[in-house]
């Protein structure tokens, strides 16, 4: 699904696909780490988040934390939101 997503985005030649995700796991460590010291150690690979660390995988990159993103009590409410730039996208196409 990731990669059809993309191969739209690049066939409309779309500069960026954003989305948000929520922080999967941040109910475990919640007492511990705010939302963004906990995205950023997923970034980091010393923490595994399923959503996150799979939308990195597939190329996404974390740019914040978006708050009250949707009611989830695994999330306590925190997603990520993310941003995968179209490597080939061209301005005067």
């Amino acid at each position: 699904m990731y990669q059809g997503r993309k191969e739209i985005a690049m066939g409309l030649n779309l500069k960026r696909m954003i989305g948000g995700g929520r922080l999967y796991n941040y109910c475990e460590y919640s007492e511990k780490l705010s939302p963004l010291e906990y995205a950023r150690n997923v970034v980091a690979c010393k923490l595994h988040d399923l959503v996150l660390s799979f939308d990195l995988i597939n190329g996404f990159d974390f740019i914040k934390i978006l708050p009250n993103y949707l009611e989830d009590a695994r999330s306590l409410n925190f997603a990520s939101f993310i941003e995968w730039i179209n490597p080939h996208y061209q301005l005067n196409k």
